[in-house]
């Protein structure tokens, strides 16, 4: 540890005065104050994209993010024994609280001006960009498919929660098949291109340990899965993490993206694919994937928690979905 604080020390010309462990990275004690030390599992070209996009933000005034630190060369990360580091500012302050109206409001509005400022961002040539812009039919397929699979080893199994799937396995992939079919006639692929051509970008996180509260201001952090994508992909996110949090009350919804729309504007064939987002079943998928992907690792009781959960989801989900498209689908 102490070879690595004279490394970086060196390398970003500050005074490391100790680093200790904080959640999945180090703090670093320093002249300049509190900073984050993050071993990255990325290219350095990724981090590059990354470090753009943040750039781009803050030079469109959306300026509380987490912005990475360059070394003295003008690097935004540190190559030490073949691993990259970054160094940013540690946002003082709590994380955001879903249950607090307040902060979900606020949250919103943050999202909003995140989206509004990314727009136009133009990757540096040396950076390897990410986009996800017109993947969602195939990863829709690629999910439809392994429900499939998973049906097949449940018959093949037959154990306590092979049954348990098997209930409800046919109810699940009928609506993501449903969810893909509107895709193919919605206005998707439009979307797609227009998206391409403002070039605007989504942070592809968008959780309350990501979203920092300290008095008045927020602040965004974690930027990693950052990448080119239709903004609804960000607000149907949040939407489900608050959902889940509130049985799917269509009016904790309605908060939310009124919250959005006070700052963004989001469009009635945008709304279709937000829509087409929040009916496929995301969590179904995770829990079944994860329980026949890596059994050894995931105790019955466990999925069965886990599981049971998505199932006491399902009527209350049925009436979002209507309540949704009345309030905000048109036709």
């Amino acid at each position: 540890m102490q070879d690595i604080e004279k490394q970086l020390s060196n390398i970003y010309g500050i005074n490391i005065e100790s680093l200790h462990n904080y959640k999945n990275n180090c703090v670093a004690e320093t002249q300049f104050g509190k900073k984050i030390i993050k071993r990255m599992s990325i290219s350095p070209e990724r981090i590059l994209f990354i470090h753009g996009a943040k750039e781009h933000l803050y030079s469109n005034n959306f300026n509380n993010l987490d912005r990475y630190i360059c070394t003295k060369e003008g690097n935004p990360y540190a190559c030490i024994d073949g691993f990259y580091y970054t160094m940013t500012d540690l946002k003082n302050g709590r994380e955001c609280n879903f249950d607090l109206r307040e902060d979900v409001i606020k949250a919103s509005k943050t999202l909003a001006g995140l989206h509004c400022a990314s727009k136009g961002y133009v990757s540096p040539k040396e950076s390897i960009k990410r986009s996800d812009l017109g993947k969602l039919p195939e990863y829709y397929k690629k999910r439809l498919n392994e429900i499939k699979r998973v049906k097949k080893l449940a018959q093949r199994e037959r154990s306590k929660f092979d049954y348990l799937i098997l209930k409800y396995i046919d109810y699940f992939y009928e609506i993501g098949k449903d969810s893909l079919n509107k895709i193919y006639t919605s206005k998707y692929n439009e979307l797609v291109d227009k998206a391409r051509k403002e070039k605007n970008f989504c942070h592809h996180d968008y959780s309350y340990c990501n979203i920092i509260c300290d008095g008045e201001k927020m602040s965004i952090i974690n930027f990693d899965y950052c990448s080119y994508e239709l903004k609804v992909y960000d607000v149907a996110n949040f939407l489900r993490r608050k959902m889940r949090k509130c049985y799917w009350n269509i009016e904790e919804a309605k908060t939310i993206i009124d919250s959005y729309t006070s700052i963004e504007s989001i469009s009635d064939n945008e709304f279709m694919i937000l829509y087409i987002m929040l009916q496929f079943p995301h969590k179904f998928w995770r829990v079944i994937n994860k329980y026949y992907n890596s059994r050894r690792t995931w105790r019955e009781k466990k999925i069965l928690i886990k599981y049971q959960e998505v199932i006491d989801e399902i009527e209350h989900h049925k009436n979002f979905l209507s309540e949704f498209k009345a309030l905000f689908l048109s036709g």
